[in-house]
């Protein structure tokens, strides 16, 4: 799977999918007041619908890089990959993109991030991908900051 185009877009697409729109709306409900939404709101019973869908890539402020702690199932099926316990710069060298410096963008900022995405499998296809920050606690109670990255089709031809 390689990365025809990636381009940033304000906003989804009035013709997104509901499964999507869904999933954008239940992370944007937990980010009251413009805040990033703490994973104790955004649970495993709450996003049930797109557990299969959800990459969670953490923060690593020492190394300023990320780790992917979960690759979700539907992406490593879709392209044939899994990146789990890598650095995005991995995806970025295989796949031509830019996620490394979108993902930085998304933590330094606390905002989404939303692509479209086109790539050449056996036909030309477009894909949504969300980059959703959040936070989370390590034991000793430190903030740990992560995006959620999903992937979801959009127009396939």
């Amino acid at each position: 799977m390689a990365y025809a185009q990636e381009v940033l877009i304000p906003q989804l697409p009035n013709d997104t999918d509901s499964h999507v729109r869904a999933y954008y709306e239940t992370w944007r409900e937990a980010a009251r007041n413009g805040s990033v939404p703490d994973r104790r709101v955004l649970t495993s019973d709450v996003l049930s619908p797109w557990l299969d869908d959800i990459c969670i890539y953490e923060y690593l402020p020492k190394k300023r890089d990320f780790v992917i702690r979960i690759d979700a199932p539907n992406i490593i099926a879709a392209s044939g990959e899994t990146y789990l316990g890598c650095s995005p710069r991995q995806i970025d060298l295989d796949f031509g993109t830019t996620l490394h410096a979108v993902l930085l963008e998304v933590v330094d900022n606390g905002a989404p991030a939303i692509h479209r995405i086109g790539y050449e499998r056996r036909v030309w296809e477009e894909w949504l991908r969300l980059l959703l920050p959040v936070t989370t606690s390590d034991r000793q109670g430190g903030v740990i900051h992560q995006v959620f990255v999903t992937h979801f089709l959009y127009r396939g031809h």
